[in-house]
């Protein structure tokens, strides 16, 4: 007589959601959920899309998560496949929220800029008076236009570093930090939408030229042209950085900070996004406030990501 084993489910199950952490899953659902909302949004705005050429720029997610996937069942390096995971994961979510963002497009008034600045203005902030101090010293300006750059690639960096040094708690509450506020930032931006100081400045002849201000008035007409006409076709190509209003540079800069904590990494990390201050306001063209709600909304996704319900359990 042949004696089948069958395997009970609770362990089928088990060795399936062992390919994924739970914030890992939760990451991956809510990636699929953003994805999906896209083109109903399209369709609901009647915006074209270049599709082909946004599943093109998906598709390096897609194979960072197949490969992570793959190295975690079948091989024994485990810090590698949370490697491929968790960058897939801040590609995909990258990706998809500035489709969504340029969805938003075009903005009937920019009427919350005005109220920004006009906060501004009452602690004594002007954006091209900052701009003007920082240019008095011109090799400092094109310094923090290089740390201003700095931003994604340092989020990279702490993404490997955490990742092949074993820090895998550590780096599932950055990667939910990271999704979260990134999420709140383009849901708070299009329900009031900004676009920065630039748009409303003419700033002195040869300003911009001596520190090579990323927002200077080339980008400042981009953001005119988006504000009040859109893209025909949105594509990859035509994208630019447009938030103001929660800064996103500010979340990049605070997380890369706060995660690198109790490392080796936490004291460069600290003096390079210490500079990220001027240059956000600066280079980032951005209102006071926006520095200021960049720190609310790092705060509260870094809160909430620590939450026991979005960690994995312990074993």
């Amino acid at each position: 007589m042949t004696i089948t084993v069958v395997e009970p489910r609770s362990r089928r199950r088990s060795a399936f959601s062992g390919c994924l952490s739970r914030p890992e899953a939760v990451l991956i659902g809510t990636l699929l959920m953003v994805i999906a909302l896209c083109p109903v949004l399209a369709i609901l705005k009647s915006q074209p899309i270049a599709w082909k050429e946004f599943g093109i720029g998906l598709a390096p997610t897609a194979g960072l998560l197949a490969v992570g996937l793959y190295i975690r069942q079948f091989k024994n390096q485990p810090r590698i496949a949370q490697l491929a995971i968790a960058n897939g994961l801040f590609l995909g979510f990258m990706g998809i929220t500035t489709l969504l963002i340029y969805l938003r497009f075009p903005i009937a008034d920019l009427a919350f800029d005005k109220q920004l600045m006009k906060l501004d203005a009452t602690v004594g902030y002007s954006w091209p008076a900052f701009v003007e101090t920082v240019a008095s010293y011109p090799e400092f300006g094109r310094l923090l236009r290089l740390v201003y750059y700095s931003s994604l690639p340092q989020l990279f960096f702490m993404v490997g570093f955490l990742a092949l040094a074993g820090r895998a708690e550590t780096l599932n509450r950055a990667m939910m930090a990271g999704s979260l506020s990134l999420l709140l930032t383009t849901l708070i931006w299009w329900v009031a939408p900004s676009v920065g100081p630039s748009v409303f400045f003419d700033l002195p002849d040869g300003l911009e030229d001596k520190i090579r201000l990323v927002t200077g008035s080339t980008y400042a007409d981009i953001l005119r042209s988006l504000s009040n006409h859109g893209l025909e076709v949105i594509t990859p190509s035509d994208i630019v950085g447009t938030i103001a209003f929660p800064s996103y540079h500010t979340v990049m800069a605070l997380i890369v900070v706060w995660y690198l904590r109790r490392t080796i990494l936490f004291v460069p990390a600290l003096v390079i996004n210490m500079a990220m201050v001027p240059a956000i306001l600066s280079h980032g063209g951005h209102h006071l406030t926006d520095f200021a709600g960049g720190i609310a909304i790092f705060a509260f996704s870094a809160w909430l990501s620590a939450r026991p319900v979005l960690q994995q359990p312990s074993r």
